[in-house]
């Protein structure tokens, strides 16, 4: 199992940990206010009340055997002190949140390539998802292939994929089926993947409330888009 340590449990460090739960990893938390960690609770393993900037809170901890560290404090000055610890402590697997495209650049040139920026990272995603109709996510793969989250068209509800002939309509592949909000198969609260059946077959029916995880080329899924 893996192991990671969370300094900053703000929103973005509240919601990694909740996140690195639901995929099986110990969390524990480092924050200096008592209420982040209990917001919090829920999704840690262990939590912690103390100063990341305190390095030898740090060396108590082993920040060396953790997995990885994701460092999520707000304060610009106090996440470059504490990512510059962490380096010099021989941390190898560190995640900063960024807040502002200088702090990233400073992370960068400190040898910290992991970084997120949600400003930054959050408009682009946008940004993509706004200029591809019925699209809410898509992952660039090689060439001009893409897996792609695509609502499915009206003409595609109620029919079962083999009637859909989507291999030889569109040349692409349906990879799963994420059941939404009032659909028979969707569970309130449950990891992401528990609302989703992957590899579905010739024979499951496209619901009314669904996301639709398609692989093909950008071209092709276009096509898909503009059905209505």
């Amino acid at each position: 199992m893996q192991r990671f340590l969370i300094i900053g449990l703000g929103n973005f460090g509240l919601h990694a940990a909740k996140s690195l739960r639901e995929y099986g990893s110990e969390v524990t938390g480092l924050d200096l206010r008592r209420d982040r960690l209990d917001a919090a609770r829920d999704y840690l393993t262990h939590a912690l009340t103390g100063d990341a900037a305190d390095r030898f809170l740090l060396e108590k901890l082993g920040v060396r055997e953790f997995s990885g560290v994701i460092v999520s404090i707000g304060e610009i000055d106090t996440s470059i002190l504490v990512t510059m610890a962490l380096k010099e402590m021989g941390v190898e697997h560190i995640t900063v949140r960024a807040a502002s495209e200088h702090h990233c650049r400073i992370m960068e040139q400190m040898g910290v390539f992991n970084i997120v920026f949600p400003d930054r990272d959050s408009a682009a995603r946008a940004g993509k998802t706004l200029s591809l109709r019925n699209v809410l996510d898509y992952i660039p793969l090689t060439g001009d292939y893409v897996v792609m989250n695509i609502h499915p068209p009206k003409s595609f509800i109620g029919k079962n994929i083999r009637d859909l002939q989507i291999g030889a309509r569109f040349r692409c592949q349906i990879l799963g089926i994420k059941f939404g909000q009032g659909d028979k198969n969707w569970t309130p609260d449950a990891p992401e993947w528990d609302n989703m059946k992957i590899a579905p077959t010739a024979d499951d029916i496209i619901p009314e409330n669904s996301l639709l995880l398609f692989l093909g080329r950008r071209s092709d899924l276009k096509r898909i888009q503009e059905l209505d």
